[in-house]
Parts: C-alpha cells; structure tokens; sequence
C-alpha cells in the first residue's frame, strides 16, 4: 500500500483555507485577527496536523488506509482551529507577529502540556527555543502530552543540557505516547541521561511513561541519585517504591530530606526486596522512626554490595538503631555460615537518632562487624554519653583505617572524649576526629589534645570553640553492665582486640 502523503501545493491550499476559516471563527467570537497572525497560525496548525497524520499513517503491519489517515489529518486541523481562536490566535508553542518576546534570561517555565503532538526535530527546537537561547534561566520544564521521536528527543537533550545548572523541576510524563518500543525507550535514555546532568534537580516526573523494567532501566541514569529534597511524603514514597520493584540492578539510591514516615520508609524497604545490587543508599532527613526500622534492616540484609549507608536524622531512636543494627549482624551470621557473601560498609551515617548508652552497644558491634573497611562514622548529636562513648570506643580501636570520626554533640565528658582518641589517634589513616560541643572539662580537653598530639595527630582533632565545660563533678568510668552486647565482645575476641 502506497504510504500517505500531501503534495507541498495540496498542502499550501490547505493554510490558504485555514487563514479563512481561522478569520471566520474569530469574528464569530468576537475576535478580530489580522491575516498576518492567522497566516502564522495556520501554517503553524497545518504543520503539526501532518506530523501527527504522518505518524498515525504508520502501523506495525504497514500503513493505514489513506482515507483513514486524512479524515484523521482532517480532524487534527479543526481540533487545533478551535483550539487557536479559543487562545486568542495563539499557538502552543509558536511565537506570532507583534507578540511581546521575553527577555530569555526572565522565562523561567517552560510547558508544552496541551494538545498531543508528534514532534518534529524542528518543532521542538521551536518550541524550546527559550532553553537554548544563551543565558537561558529556565528551571522548570513541562514536556508532557508531547510524543518525542529520537530525533525530537536529541534537540530536547541538548536543550536540557543548555539549562542544566539552573533546571530545578522537570516532567517528563507522557512523552512517548504512539512510539515503537525501540524509539520509546531510546528517547527516555536520551532524556533521563540529559536531566542525569542536573545538579540542581530535585523534583522529577516520570509518569505515564509505562515505566516496565525495561523503562526504569532506560531511565535509570536520572533515576540514579536523583530521588532527593522532591517533598514527596508517603505517597510519594508508595509511588517511587514501585520504580524500586522493577528496578532490581538500582546502584545508587539517594531519597533525602523528602518527609517520608514509617508508611512510606516501609513501602521503600519493600522496593528494595527487590534487587540485591545497591551500593549506596541515603535515606537522610525523613521522619522515618523505630516502625520502620526491621522492614529496613531486613532490606538492607539483601544487599551484599552496600558501601554507604546514611541514616542521619531520620527518627530512628534507640529501639530503632538497635532493631536495625542487630537485623543487619544477624543476616551477616548468616551469610558467614553459609558462605554468602555480606556487606562490607565504608561509610556509617546514623546521626540524629537519639543513640543512648545502650543503643551503642549495637552501634559499636555494627561498626566492629566492619572493623576491615569502615572509614567514616557519624554520630554527630546522639545522647552517647561517657558510657556510650567508651563502648563505641572499643569498636573504634578495631579498625584497620578510620578517616573520620565526628562525636560532636553527644553529652560526652572527659572519660568518654579520651577514650574515643585513644581509639584511633594510633591511625594512620586518621584525618577527622571532631568532639566538639560536648561536656569536657579543661583537664579533660588538655589530656585529650596531649593524646592526639602524642600520636603526631593534632591537626586531626576538630575544633572544640563550642565545648560546654562539665560544671559536675566528673563520671568515673563504669562497667559495662550485663545484657545484650550484641556480639560487640566475640566480634572484638575474633579481632584480638577485646
């Protein structure tokens, strides 16, 4: 079958008639157009109706029959007629004679939500004119209801790539409506790997994409890292849970500071059931709580290749530090007796969650399980304690190369402070050991600066400006009192460190 098409003159006949019909309509409505504008817009209207028709023209069998495509090609042009007179004799995304053009600097929203459109190389550098214009402060795009071919798709990336230090919000929703599978997916790598070049990018939209794995995996490069500071509550939590699900080879995975609770802190715990490939994961800044907890640890045990884990401000609480560390020590039992391999963390964030001296316990057992490969512990702002901070102490002497070490704000004394020093002043690796805003007492400071100094570490310890001197008389130090130790000692025996 003979593939549908317009001859230039049939189509050139077509503006002439739409300029009429455009004319006639706006003065039934009480508009009065002159033929300049109606001349723009209907070269304009026609332009997008045979796109769209060109794209309809094409079946995964073939071609359409040819009068099925221009009764659809038809249809287009009075939708977008009406459409036009309704808008004032404007076009979506068409800039018409004596129109006010901004300043490119001043537009900063940038949407083509509206009428569905198969766009053109050139259409889209039209309608993104204002991204690639130089000095462009567009931070907010709206692509959606917009069907981006491959071609389309590489204006569109170097368009986000033009505003990529300011773009803030994007949408890319919807945008691959009526595309073979092979293009679709094309286009969302395409896209996803431009906005992947977004550092300032906090708010994403990826919806009604019919994101299946293969289409979380053509996104993944945006997707990786991305999901951060975007407010989305548990809700949210629920719908970026379901990425997680078809997301099972999801590296990187960074959900700060988005007030997630413990229904949405579940919910993406479950997602994360799915794969076993995570590495990083930043869960920082949400209001996650103790309820959370197990459902996190039991996800975070079926990821062998974790490196870092933030866990920093997120309502945990002694109960909910304790839950999850000793989850993650008995999987680790687990895969040693079985000869699995298990995590190996490099960097431990948990500050802000209230640790207690008894919480510690399951810190400090944490921390020894990675005696080999810990660089980085922050308990900044806990309630360590003297008692708490000796417990850790003990773990802290465990490892092989601490780089950083930030104790600050934890109510601890001078008991505490000099035997966190003694831990880790004899590392070389040692680069950080910040206990300021603590209760240490001027002998208590001095004993502790003569330590790190001692061990040719003075410049490691931080600033202690903020130190609250102790105006009690000074804890002694205590025995450890019986309970669970979590398996801090036999971790320590094992270590020859006890």
């Amino acid at each position: 079958m003979t593939a549908w098409s317009l001859t230039p003159a049939q189509r050139e006949d077509v503006v002439q008639r739409l300029v009429s019909n455009i004319c006639a309509l706006a003065h039934v409505q009480g508009l009065e157009l002159s033929a300049e504008v109606a001349a723009v817009a209907a070269a304009a209207i026609e332009k997008k109706a045979y796109t769209a028709a060109e794209v309809a023209a094409r079946t995964t069998t073939g071609n359409r029959p040819l009068a099925e495509t221009t009764s659809g090609y038809a249809r287009k042009l009075g939708e977008l007629v009406i459409q036009t007179v309704k808008d004032g004799g404007k076009v979506e995304g068409v800039a018409m004679p004596g129109a006010a053009i901004a300043a490119a600097g001043t537009v900063t929203h940038v949407d083509l939500t509206g009428s569905r459109d198969f766009l053109t190389a050139d259409a889209t550098e039209q309608l993104l004119a204002a991204l690639l214009a130089p000095g462009s402060g567009v931070s907010t795009i709206r692509f959606s209801t917009k069907s981006f071919g491959r071609d389309a798709a590489a204006v569109a990336a170097r368009a986000i790539a033009a505003v990529s230090g300011v773009l803030r919000d994007a949408d890319i929703s919807d945008v691959i409506a009526g595309r073979p599978e092979d293009e679709a997916l094309e286009v969302l790598r395409v896209l996803s790997g431009a906005l992947a070049g977004a550092p300032q990018l906090t708010a994403l939209n990826l919806s009604d994409n019919a994101l299946g794995e293969k289409g979380v995996r053509a996104c993944e490069a945006v997707l990786k890292g991305k999901l951060f500071n975007n407010m989305s509550g548990d809700e949210g939590a629920a719908h970026i849970a379901g990425l997680l699900a078809r997301a099972p080879r999801m590296e990187d995975i960074r959900f700060a500071s988005s007030r997630v609770g413990p229904a949405g802190g579940i919910a993406l715990a479950q997602g994360l059931m799915s794969g076993s490939c995570l590495v990083r994961l930043d869960f920082s800044d949400n209001p996650l709580t103790a309820e959370a907890a197990p459902a996190l640890a039991a996800a975070l045990a079926r990821q062998p290749a974790l490196r870092v884990l933030n866990l920093n401000d997120t309502g945990l609480g002694p109960d909910g530090v304790a839950a999850l560390c000793g989850g993650l020590l008995q999987s680790y039992a687990a895969a040693e007796a079985t000869g699995q391999p298990r995590q190996q963390l490099e960097e431990l964030g948990l500050a802000l969650n209230e640790v207690d001296p008894t919480a510690a316990k399951a810190v400090a057992a944490l921390v020894a399980a990675h005696a080999r490969s810990l660089r980085s512990v922050n308990l900044r702002e806990n309630e360590l304690g003297d008692r708490g901070a000796v417990t850790l102490a003990r773990a802290l002497v465990a490892l092989a190369a601490p780089q950083s070490v930030d104790l600050v704000g934890n109510q601890i004394r001078r008991v505490g402070a000099v035997a966190a020093a003694k831990a880790v002043a004899g590392k070389a690796s040692l680069q950080l050991l910040a206990l300021d805003e603590n209760e240490i007492s001027e002998a208590g400071l001095d004993e502790l600066r003569s330590v790190m100094a001692a061990a040719g570490k003075a410049a490691a310890l931080g600033p202690l400006d903020d130190n609250m001197e102790e105006d009690d008389e000074e804890e002694e130090e205590e025995e450890e009192d019986a309970g669970n130790d979590f398996g801090l000692s036999d971790l320590l025996s094992r270590a020859a460190i006890n």
